[in-house]
Protein backbone atom coordinates (compact mmCIF):
# COMPACT_ATOMS: atom_id res chain seq x y z
CA UNK A 1 0.00 0.00 0.00
CA UNK A 2 1.25 2.95 -0.92
CA UNK A 3 1.39 5.90 2.11
CA UNK A 4 0.10 9.46 1.50
CA UNK A 5 3.92 10.90 0.60
CA UNK A 6 4.19 8.67 -2.52
CA UNK A 7 0.92 10.03 -3.64
CA UNK A 8 1.70 13.77 -3.08
CA UNK A 9 5.20 12.94 -5.29
CA UNK A 10 2.87 11.51 -8.16
CA UNK A 11 0.84 14.77 -8.04
CA UNK A 12 4.09 16.94 -7.94
CA UNK A 13 5.59 14.85 -10.85
CA UNK A 14 2.04 14.83 -12.90
CA UNK A 15 2.12 18.42 -12.12
CA UNK A 16 5.35 18.68 -13.93
CA UNK A 17 4.80 17.32 -16.60
CA UNK A 18 1.57 18.67 -17.23
CA UNK A 19 3.91 22.06 -17.11
CA UNK A 20 6.43 20.58 -19.35
CA UNK A 21 4.41 20.02 -22.04
CA UNK A 22 2.47 22.72 -21.98
CA UNK A 23 5.65 24.63 -22.17
CA UNK A 24 7.12 22.07 -24.83
CA UNK A 25 3.76 22.72 -26.48
CA UNK A 26 4.66 26.56 -26.65
CA UNK A 27 8.55 26.13 -27.76
CA UNK A 28 7.11 24.36 -30.60
CA UNK A 29 4.27 26.61 -31.98
CA UNK A 30 6.78 29.48 -31.43
CA UNK A 31 9.29 27.36 -33.40
CA UNK A 32 7.12 26.77 -36.48
CA UNK A 33 6.65 30.02 -37.33
CA UNK A 34 3.58 31.38 -34.58
CA UNK A 35 0.85 33.07 -36.62
CA UNK A 36 -0.18 32.10 -39.96
CA UNK A 37 0.51 35.89 -41.28
CA UNK A 38 3.99 35.95 -40.09
CA UNK A 39 4.92 32.89 -41.70
CA UNK A 40 3.71 33.61 -45.44
CA UNK A 41 5.23 34.90 -47.85
CA UNK A 42 4.29 38.54 -49.32
CA UNK A 43 4.56 39.05 -52.89
CA UNK A 44 6.51 42.34 -53.45
CA UNK A 45 4.94 44.90 -53.89
CA UNK A 46 3.66 46.28 -56.95
CA UNK A 47 2.93 50.22 -57.79
CA UNK A 48 -0.35 50.44 -59.36
CA UNK A 49 0.47 50.36 -63.67
CA UNK A 50 0.40 53.62 -65.47
CA UNK A 51 -0.92 53.43 -68.87
CA UNK A 52 1.69 53.84 -70.98
CA UNK A 53 2.39 56.91 -73.11
CA UNK A 54 2.91 56.20 -76.85
CA UNK A 55 6.28 56.13 -77.98
CA UNK A 56 7.10 60.02 -79.64
CA UNK A 57 8.45 60.48 -83.04
CA UNK A 58 10.70 62.79 -83.39
CA UNK A 59 10.88 64.61 -86.53
CA UNK A 60 13.33 67.21 -88.08
CA UNK A 61 12.84 66.46 -91.62
CA UNK A 62 10.01 65.82 -94.77
CA UNK A 63 11.07 62.27 -94.63
CA UNK A 64 10.73 61.47 -91.18
CA UNK A 65 6.99 63.57 -91.20
CA UNK A 66 5.98 61.61 -93.82
CA UNK A 67 6.64 58.06 -91.99
CA UNK A 68 5.42 59.58 -89.10
CA UNK A 69 1.92 60.24 -90.29
CA UNK A 70 -0.87 59.14 -87.75
CA UNK A 71 1.61 58.99 -84.81
CA UNK A 72 2.33 61.17 -82.14
CA UNK A 73 5.79 63.13 -82.80
CA UNK A 74 7.63 65.88 -81.30
CA UNK A 75 9.06 68.65 -83.24
CA UNK A 76 11.45 71.56 -82.05
CA UNK A 77 11.59 74.52 -84.12
CA UNK A 78 11.11 78.18 -84.58
CA UNK A 79 7.52 79.63 -84.29
CA UNK A 80 6.12 81.29 -87.29
CA UNK A 81 2.53 83.29 -87.18
CA UNK A 82 0.47 82.04 -90.36
CA UNK A 83 -2.86 82.81 -91.25
CA UNK A 84 -4.11 79.71 -91.53
CA UNK A 85 -2.27 78.59 -87.73
CA UNK A 86 0.69 78.94 -86.33
CA UNK A 87 4.16 76.68 -87.86
CA UNK A 88 6.93 75.08 -86.33
CA UNK A 89 9.72 75.40 -88.50
CA UNK A 90 13.29 73.40 -88.40
CA UNK A 91 14.88 73.20 -91.84
CA UNK A 92 12.83 72.95 -94.42
CA UNK A 93 9.84 71.08 -92.43
CA UNK A 94 6.81 73.14 -91.07
CA UNK A 95 4.54 71.93 -89.06
CA UNK A 96 0.79 73.84 -88.83
CA UNK A 97 -0.63 73.65 -85.29
CA UNK A 98 -3.64 75.11 -86.45
CA UNK A 99 -5.99 75.13 -83.02
CA UNK A 100 -2.85 76.49 -81.33
CA UNK A 101 -2.18 80.44 -80.93
CA UNK A 102 1.58 80.21 -79.66
CA UNK A 103 1.70 83.53 -77.08
CA UNK A 104 3.13 86.64 -79.73
CA UNK A 105 6.70 86.66 -77.56
CA UNK A 106 7.25 82.99 -78.63
CA UNK A 107 7.16 84.35 -82.31
CA UNK A 108 10.88 83.77 -83.89
CA UNK A 109 12.00 81.78 -80.68
CA UNK A 110 12.06 77.55 -80.58
CA UNK A 111 9.40 75.97 -78.56
CA UNK A 112 8.97 72.13 -78.88
CA UNK A 113 5.44 71.03 -79.70
CA UNK A 114 4.07 67.49 -79.29
CA UNK A 115 1.14 66.04 -81.10
CA UNK A 116 -0.80 62.88 -83.54
CA UNK A 117 0.57 64.44 -87.13
CA UNK A 118 -1.34 64.38 -90.21
CA UNK A 119 -1.37 65.64 -93.57
CA UNK A 120 -4.01 67.84 -94.64
CA UNK A 121 -4.25 68.77 -98.61
CA UNK A 122 -4.73 72.56 -99.14
CA UNK A 123 -6.76 74.39 -101.51
CA UNK A 124 -5.11 76.15 -104.37
CA UNK A 125 -5.49 79.96 -103.56
CA UNK A 126 -8.67 82.07 -104.90
CA UNK A 127 -8.37 85.22 -106.90
CA UNK A 128 -11.23 87.69 -105.81
CA UNK A 129 -12.54 90.06 -108.58
CA UNK A 130 -10.27 92.50 -108.17
CA UNK A 131 -7.42 90.10 -108.25
CA UNK A 132 -6.74 90.02 -104.46
CA UNK A 133 -5.09 87.07 -103.82
CA UNK A 134 -7.90 84.68 -101.06
CA UNK A 135 -7.12 82.14 -98.35
CA UNK A 136 -5.25 78.90 -100.19
CA UNK A 137 -1.56 78.46 -100.90
CA UNK A 138 -0.38 78.83 -104.81
CA UNK A 139 -0.44 75.63 -106.47
CA UNK A 140 -2.21 73.98 -103.86
CA UNK A 141 -0.39 71.04 -101.75
CA UNK A 142 0.30 69.90 -98.45
CA UNK A 143 0.88 70.59 -95.20
CA UNK A 144 1.89 68.78 -91.86
CA UNK A 145 -0.42 69.62 -88.76
CA UNK A 146 -0.82 68.30 -85.68
CA UNK A 147 -4.67 69.04 -84.00
CA UNK A 148 -4.40 69.61 -80.19
CA UNK A 149 -0.56 71.05 -80.40
CA UNK A 150 0.70 70.30 -76.73
CA UNK A 151 3.28 72.64 -75.82
CA UNK A 152 6.60 71.14 -73.98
Amino acid sequence: MRDRGDSDKLAKVSHMRSFNIVMLGLLLGAACGGPKEMNTPRPPPTSTPTPAEPPVNVITTNHEARAAVGKVVRISGTVQREKLGDTVNVGGLFVRCPDFRFPNASTGSTVTAEGKLDIVVEEDETLSPNGDHNQGYKGGGSTFVIYHCVVR
